[in-house]
C-alpha cells in the first residue's frame, strides 16, 4: 500500500479516453467484466478497430490471457468516476457523467474538471489491491495542486521535482496546517535544491506520478506547461479559485465501491437512482440518435466545432449511413452551442506527442485556421518537400505557410530545417500554393522552443526577406480561444505572425488591447445621419 499520492502512469493519450468510452458503452454495457477475458479481447479488437489503441501482448492473446491493457483502460475508467460493477452482478456500467458524457450533453473538458475536483484519497479506485493508496491519506489532490498554484509566495508556478519530492508525500489532507507545511518545503527546496535529497527516486518512479498529475491537470485548461513546470494560464485565475473548495467533502464509504462510484460519477444530479434491472426497448429513431450522438462528440476532438454545418452534417451522416436531414434536424435540436475546448485539449496533447501524433498535428492545425480563424487552409505536407500547412486570406490578400513540430522537447531549427525553409518552402510557394498573394510570414508551431530559437528565425528573415515566428502550442490555443469569442481580423493574425521571434503573452495581450481600443474608437464615431453637414 502506497504511502504517497498514486495513479497508473498511462501511455497512451488522455483525450483517447473519450472515444474508449464511447467503444466501452457499445461492447462492455451490461455484460460481466472481472475474468471474461472473452468481452475484454473484445473490447482491445474494438479499441484497435477504431485506432485508440493497438492489440496488447500476442502471446497472451494465443495463451487465453489477453485484454490486460483494457484492465488498465477500465481501471483508468473508474479511477476518473466513468464507469462501475455492478455490486450484485458484476456488470459494467457507465456513471451519469460517463453517461453524460457518451450522449454529448457534456463536453470532455467540463466533465474532467468535475471529476478532478471531486477526485479524493481514499477512494474506490485505490481502495485495495496493486496502486491502493494509504487510508490515512485524506486529501483532493488536484484542488491541492491548485491552491498551491494560487499561493503567492510559490509565484503561480510548481515544479515536477516540487510534485515528486514533497507534494505526493507530504500533502496527506486538506488542512491549512498541512498546506502551509507543504509550501515550507518548497520555498525550502527552492533556496536548495539539495534540501531533500534524501528521498530516493533512481528509477524516476514518483517522477512518472508527477509527471502523470500534471498531464492530468493539464486536462483543465487552466494551467499553461514549460520545460517540467505547470503555471497558471492567465486569465484563468478566477475559474480556479471557483474550482478550489474551501472545505471539501468527501464521499463517504470507498470500501463500498458501486455506491462510492455512482456517487463520485453523479455529474449534476443529486443522485444516482437508476435500475438497471428494467429492460429497455430502443426504437430505431434512439438508435440512430445514439449514433449520432457519438460521432458527434469524437468529431468535436478533431475539429472547432463553433456551429452546426455542412461539413459536421456530412461528416457525421457518411460515418453513421444517416440521411442527411435526420442528422441536421438532430444536431440543431441538440447541439445549439459551440464546443472547442474539447478540440484545444486534444490538439495540446498532439504537440506534444513526437511522430505518433504528427500528422493529426498537421491536419488538427489546418481545421483551426479554417474553422476559427476562417481562413482558406490546405494540409499540404503529404505531398512532399512542402510546408504541413498553406493558409491565403482573401479579406488581406496575403498568403503564408505553417510547419508543424510534435517534439516531446524543445525544437530548435535545425541545419537542414532552416536549408528546407530557406531553399525550398518560401522560393516555391507558388508553385504548391497556387495563390497570387504575396507570402508574409512563416511559422513553426511546437509545444515549446529551444533557447536559440529567436536568432534561428531572424537569420532565416535576414536570407529570406520573410518575417517568421514560433508559435508555442498554450499561447495558440489562448489566442485562438480570445479569437474565437472576440471580433478580430486577419490582419490580426498577420501581426501576431509575424513578430520575428517566439511569440509571447505579450504579443497577444498588446494586439488584443490596441484591438480592444480600437473597436471602443469606432464605437464612438457618429454615424452618418448624426454628422452634422459643415458650411463654408
Amino acid at each position: 500500500m502506497y504511502k504517497h499520492w498514486f495513479v497508473s502512469r498511462q501511455k497512451r493519450r488522455l483525450t483517447q479516453i473519450l472515444p474508449a468510452l464511447i467503444a466501452f458503452s457499445d461492447v462492455c454495457l451490461g455484460q460481466k467484466w472481472a475474468g471474461n477475458v472473452e468481452l475484454q479481447l473484445k473490447f482491445e479488437d474494438e479499441l484497435q478497430n477504431r485506432s485508440i489503441t493497438e492489440h496488447g501482448n500476442l502471446r497472451a492473446r494465443r495463451a487465453g490471457n489477453g485484454g490486460g491493457g483494457t484492465r488498465t483502460l477500465f481501471k483508468q475508467m473508474k479511477d476518473l468516476g466513468l464507469v462501475f460493477l455492478e455490486e450484485e452482478n458484476g456488470h459494467c456500467q457507465l456513471t451519469l457523467v460517463g453517461e453524460e458524457l457518451v450522449k454529448g450533453n457534456i463536453t470532455f473538458v467540463d466533465a474532467i474538471r468535475m471529476q478532478l475536483k471531486r477526485y479524493q484519497y481514499p477512494s474506490a479506485a485505490c481502495w485495495s489491491g496493486s496502486g491502493s493508496v494509504s487510508h490515512d491519506i485524506k486529501v483532493h489532490p488536484f484542488q491541492f495542486m491548485f491552491r498551491l498554484l494560487r499561493e503567492p509566495r510559490l509565484e503561480g508556478k510548481l515544479h515536477v521535482n516540487e510534485l515528486r519530492y514533497i507534494v505526493i508525500h507530504q500533502a496527506i489532507s486538506d488542512s491549512k496546517h498541512c498546506f502551509e507545511k507543504v509550501v515550507t518545503e518548497i520555498l525550502n527546496y527552492r533556496n536548495d535544491a539539495d534540501y531533500i535529497c534524501e528521498i530516493d527516486d533512481e528509477k524516476k518512479t514518483y517522477w512518472n506520478i508527477a509527471n502523470t498529475f500534471f498531464n492530468y491537470i493539464s486536462l483543465t485548461q487552466y494551467v499553461d506547461r514549460g520545460q517540467q513546470i505547470i503555471f497558471v494560464r492567465q486569465g484563468k485565475e478566477n475559474e480556479i479559485d471557483e474550482f478550489i473548495e474551501e472545505s471539501p467533502k468527501f464521499i463517504p464509504n470507498p470500501e463500498l465501491a458501486e455506491n462510492y462510484l455512482r456517487a463520485f460519477g453523479k455529474g449534476l444530479s443529486a443522485k444516482d437512482m437508476r435500475d438497471f434491472k428494467k429492460a429497455q426497448s430502443w426504437s430505431q429513431k434512439e438508435i440512430n440518435e445514439a449514433r449520432i450522438r457519438k460521432e458527434y462528440v469524437l468529431l468535436a476532438l478533431k475539429t472547432p466545432i463553433l456551429g452546426i454545418t455542412s461539413d459536421i452534417i456530412n461528416v457525421i451522416s457518411l460515418n453513421t449511413g444517416i440521411d442527411e436531414r435526420e442528422v441536421e434536424k438532430f444536431l440543431i435540436k441538440n447541439y445549439p452551442h459551440k464546443n472547442i475546448d474539447d478540440f484545444f485539449v486534444n490538439y495540446k496533447e498532439l504537440a506534444h506527442l513526437g511522430t505518433d501524433g504528427a500528422k493529426e498535428f498537421e491536419m488538427a492545425t489546418c481545421e483551426l485556421f479554417k474553422k476559427i480563424f476562417k481562413m482558406r487552409a490546405k494540409h499540404i505536407g503529404p505531398i512532399g518537400n512542402t510546408p504541413d500547412v498553406f493558409i491565403e486570406s482573401d479579406d488581406e490578400k496575403y498568403c503564408a505557410i505553417i510547419d508543424n513540430k510534435a517534439y516531446k522537447n524543445g525544437y530548435s531549427i535545425t541545419g537542414n530545417h532552416k536549408r528546407v525553409m530557406e531553399d525550398v518552402y518560401i522560393p516555391n510557394v507558388k508553385a504548391y500554393g497556387g495563390s497570387e498573394y504575396p507570402l508574409v510570414f512563416f511559422a513553426y508551431i511546437a509545444g515549446s522552443f529551444g533557447g536559440n530559437i529567436n536568432a534561428q528565425l531572424n537569420e532565416i528573415y535576414s536570407n529570406t526577406g520573410v518575417k517568421g515566428s514560433a508559435m508555442p502550442v498554450d499561447i495558440l490555443i489562448d489566442f485562438a480561444q480570445a479569437y474565437a469569442k472576440l471580433d478580430y481580423d486577419h490582419s490580426t493574425i498577420k501581426k501576431v505572425f509575424s513578430v520575428n521571434r517566439e511569440v509571447r503573452v505579450s504579443d497577444i495581450e498588446e494586439i488584443v488591447s490596441y484591438s480592444d481600443k480600437m473597436r471602443e474608437y469606432e464605437s464612438d464615431l457618429p454615424i452618418a445621419a448624426d454628422i452634422v453637414p459643415y458650411n463654408v
